[in-house]
């Protein structure tokens, strides 16, 4: 995954996390809608933290590696 799609992915679930946020903060306590809604949002905080996880590749190491690949094989052959 490239660092720009994750930050955008990142940024997207912070908006709706906030959003979900707001909402839950106006639901009553221990009502359905109030786990449902809690549950989500724990749910988008994970998401985030696993992209905040996830490493970044750069795009020219991505493409080097069939080179490489494509170079040992005909080394092997040769």
């Amino acid at each position: 995954m490239f660092a720009i799609e994750r930050d955008v992915q990142i940024a997207a679930l912070r908006e709706v996390h906030h959003e979900r946020s707001r909402t839950l903060a106006n639901v009553p306590a221990g009502s359905r809608s109030h786990a449902r809604l809690l549950a989500e949002c724990e749910s988008i905080s994970d998401e985030i933290d696993r992209l905040k996880r996830c490493i970044n590749v750069p795009r020219s190491a991505v493409a080097a590696i069939p080179v490489i690949l494509a170079v040992l094989v005909l080394a092997l052959i040769s």
